[in-house]
C-alpha cells in the first residue's frame, strides 16, 4: 500500500512548524497578568519607563521559562505572591464565575421582562382602545355644535 505524495508532503510541513509554534514566551504570560505598578494595565502594555514593577516582573518570566516551568506553573507563582488580583481576567470557577455569567443572564432577563412588557401593552390596547380614539358615541349632536360655536362667536366679538 502506497501514502500518497500528498499526505508525506502536507507531514512535512506541519512537522517544520510544530515545535516552534509551541515555545512558551514571555508575552503568553505577560499577557494574562495585570501590571501591580497601580497602572491598571495588562504586564505586557505597561507603558511606564523604568516601572519598578513590571521590569522585573518581566525578568522573573522569562527566569521561570528558561527554568523549564509551565505557564500554568509561573501564573500560579504570580497569584500565590499578589493574589487573584494579578490576574488580566478572574478565574471561571467559584464566586468569580457570576463576574462571566451574570452578564449573559440579565441580558437574557431583560430582554424577556421587555418581552412580556410589549406582549401586555399589546393586549391591553386592543381590550382598552385609547380615549383619544374616535368612536360614534363621541360625536356630537348638530345643535350641540352650533350652540358651541355661537358661544365661541360671541365672546370672539367681545374679546375684539
Amino acid at each position: 500500500m502506497k501514502i500518497p505524495d500528498k499526505i508525506i508532503i502536507l507531514a512535512l510541513i506541519l512537522s517544520a512548524f510544530g515545535p516552534a509554534g509551541f515555545t512558551l514566551t514571555q508575552e503568553d504570560i505577560a499577557n494574562e497578568l495585570v501590571c501591580q505598578c497601580g497602572c491598571g494595565l495588562v504586564l505586557e502594555n505597561c507603558n511606564h519607563t523604568n516601572c519598578g514593577v513590571a521590569i522585573p516582573m518581566r525578568e522573573l518570566i522569562n527566569e521561570k521559562i528558561a527554568a523549564g516551568e509551565t505557564k500554568e506553573q509561573i501564573i500560579r507563582y504570580f497569584v500565590d505572591k499578589y493574589g487573584e488580583v494579578v490576574l488580566a481576567a478572574p478565574p471561571k470557577e467559584g464566586f468569580n464565575l457570576t463576574v462571566w455569567v451574570l452578564p449573559f443572564a440579565s441580558i437574557i432577563v431583560g430582554a424577556g421582562i421587555l418581552v412580556f412588557l410589549i406582549l401586555l401593552w399589546v393586549r391591553q390596547r386592543r381590550l382598552y382602545p385609547a380615549s383619544w380614539e374616535r368612536s360614534d358615541n363621541t360625536v356630537q349632536s348638530p345643535e350641540k355644535n352650533k350652540a358651541y360655536e355661537q358661544t365661541f362667536n360671541q365672546e370672539l366679538k367681545d374679546f375684539e
